[in-house]
């Protein structure tokens, strides 16, 4: 475990979907953490599964599903480079004008029992879901579970974790 945090839960995960409110529209959702930001609860991620929905098929045209985990809000898909980005994963059919298709995932940083002590460290209460089509036919529906314990951070830890967070 990180030096300055010292577990105070077993492992659970939460889960989230996220719609997009029209077809190929930037959709974002909050997801809660369980929290006491007066005990300097930080939440520990140790797993992450991205679930973009599948893209469309739609003949002589690239169509592509992407999905973000977020620290803050966001109001576009943002990329790896971020700091406020936690895991992101693409999906993308590739449809020749006839019957040929070709689909195509990319993950970000998803990470699974990556047999590290953790993936990332999460500070507010609060994590975002948001997901965004690319030439699909209709409203995209994309989900996320997200595995990690409780901790409590000491002072020094969790002030400087909460101020990269907001000022990121």
């Amino acid at each position: 475990m990180a030096s300055g945090l010292k577990r105070t839960s077993a492992d659970f995960f939460v889960s989230a979907q996220v719609i997009e409110s029209a077809a190929n529209t930037f959709t974002s959702a909050q997801i809660t953490l369980p929290l006491n930001s007066l005990d300097r609860e930080v939440f520990v991620v140790t797993g992450i599964i991205l679930d973009p929905a599948t893209p469309s098929i739609v003949p002589g045209t690239s169509c592509d599903s992407s999905l973000q985990l977020t620290r803050q809000v966001a109001t576009a898909m943002i990329p790896l480079s971020e700091f406020n980005l936690i895991a992101t994963s693409t999906e993308t059919i590739l449809s020749g004008a006839a019957e040929h298709s070709f689909f195509s995932k990319t993950y970000g940083n998803q990470i699974n029992e990556s047999g590290q002590d953790y993936v990332d460290v999460v500070a507010t209460p609060n994590m975002f879901l948001a997901c965004q089509g690319g030439n699909n036919v209709g409203p995209l529906t994309s989900s996320v579970r997200v595995y990690g314990y409780r901790a409590r951070a000491d002072s020094a830890v969790y002030s400087a974790l909460i101020a990269s967070e907001l000022n990121a």
